[in-house]
């Protein structure tokens, strides 16, 4: 199996791995079940607009990624920065801040796909490197 292959199909698995474990994150889901009313409704539904956009976006990447497309490793890091960013905002409080304490399964799901999100850019600059 040429390296392309192999390292894009990896790419498909991290997107829908990052997509699954996202899923039940959903702010007010089965995991984090932290109460968002002191945030405006209209930041509320766009979070949750984004992270259904995040996660839509990776499966249709992961989509062509299995199929060999090269050029899924530019669109991989992008999703990759946004998990990135998402997680990196809500483990240092920046967004969304709320009264309840993280759960403490949330805080292991986030950490866990941080690292999948970075291993997924690493992995994305190499496949453009080479």
């Amino acid at each position: 199996m040429p390296m392309h292959d192999a390292l894009t199909t990896v790419v498909a698995v991290l997107l829908v791995a990052m997509t699954l474990i996202l899923t039940p994150m959903a702010p007010g889901g089965l995991v984090d079940t932290r109460v968002f009313a002191p945030l405006p409704r209209w930041q509320f539904n766009l979070f949750n607009a984004f992270l259904v956009s995040l996660g839509l976006a990776s499966l249709i990447i992961a989509g062509f990624s299995v199929g060999g497309a090269t050029w899924v490793y530019t669109p991989a890091i992008v999703v990759g920065a946004l998990f990135i960013a998402v997680y990196a905002a809500d483990l240092a409080e920046i967004f969304p801040v709320v009264p309840d304490r993280m759960p403490s399964h949330l805080l292991v799901l986030e950490v866990i796909n941080l690292a999948l999100a970075g291993t997924l850019v690493v992995l994305s600059i190499k496949g453009l490197l080479t």
